[in-house]
């Protein structure tokens, strides 16, 4: 009989995954075995005693085939690899809505339900750029959330949240006081109804989340650390944010938050996080005390 080791459950440094190694290597992004060194648990598994084959089985072990937990995994290629898919879909996205953007400004949209038109047009072409691209990447896309992880993020999140939110209102009441002297007028008030609910809070909740914390995030923890993953996909999701760029700094940080929300709590977690965040900054926009 060949030496019996324990199988152990280990992290990898690299994607933020936890699971046997196949061949030495992680079976989530590949990653060798020297990147995989820190256990899942604290507690270290019983260890097996070696049993020594006697020489007759040693002479016929190169025979035996490989058990599979050793196999080397056999990888697929990809219909269009997964960074190309994230790369067009997230400039198609850019595109779209500067499209949209000029084409309301050319058709003299200023009106609330005219904008609201334009805004719902927008959605929809977004929604069906984000269903395609998942669906050519879902492979890739695909993420564990660690064990154990999820009861704590989901209680410590909604605190979070809350700070977040005020952090929100601290810095746009700010700014809306440093641009009065340079003539900015007031931005008009959102209005609390069914539609600025389905077009502000609702559809971005879903489909942004699918877009940036499932796909984006997800093929680049296949070949990034998880946090500099999570850190650049923030930086994706609000340079998205095209049409308020005074804001970019505050949606970078909320970005982040997001992210970690979707490692470890989830992605229902990052979705109702994202619409109970939005929700709330219409809510306060339609009833605020001054303006």
């Amino acid at each position: 009989m060949p030496i019996v080791h324990p199988v152990r459950r280990l992290l990898c440094r690299r994607c933020g995954e936890t699971a046997e190694p196949v061949a030495g290597q992680c079976p989530w992004c590949g990653n060798y075995a020297e990147a995989i060194t820190r256990p899942h648990n604290r507690r270290r598994p019983a260890r097996a005693r070696p049993v020594r084959a006697s020489f007759e089985e040693d002479a016929y072990e190169d025979r035996r085939p490989v058990r599979p937990e050793y196999a080397i995994p056999v990888r697929r290629p990809y219909l269009i690899p997964p960074l190309v898919v994230v790369a067009v879909a997230y400039f198609g996205l850019l595109a779209s809505l500067v499209g949209c953007a000029v084409i309301v400004a050319i058709g003299g949209m200023t009106e609330g339900d005219d904008l609201l038109a334009g805004q719902a047009f927008a959605e929809v072409v977004t929604t069906g750029l984000t269903l395609l691209a998942l669906g050519l990447a879902w492979k890739a896309s695909r993420q564990k959330v660690p064990e154990g992880t999820t009861a704590l993020t989901w209680a410590a999140s909604f605190p979070l949240l809350c700070i977040l939110l005020v952090l929100n209102l601290a810095f746009f009441t700010l700014l809306r006081e440093l641009l009065k002297p340079l003539g900015a007028p007031e931005p008009e008030r959102m209005k609390l109804t069914l539609i600025t609910v389905l077009l502000i809070c609702v559809q971005p909740g879903i489909v942004e989340e699918l877009f940036f914390r499932q796909m984006t995030l997800g093929v680049l923890r296949r070949s990034l650390n998880v946090h500099l993953a999570i850190w650049l996909t923030a930086v994706a999701f609000a340079g998205a944010h095209l049409g308020n760029i005074l804001g970019m700094p505050y949606l970078f940080l909320v970005g982040g938050f997001f992210g970690y929300a979707r490692v470890y709590g989830g992605l229902p977690l990052a979705v109702l996080l994202h619409f109970l965040h939005n929700l709330a900054v219409v809510a306060y926009d339609a009833y605020r005390p001054f303006g």
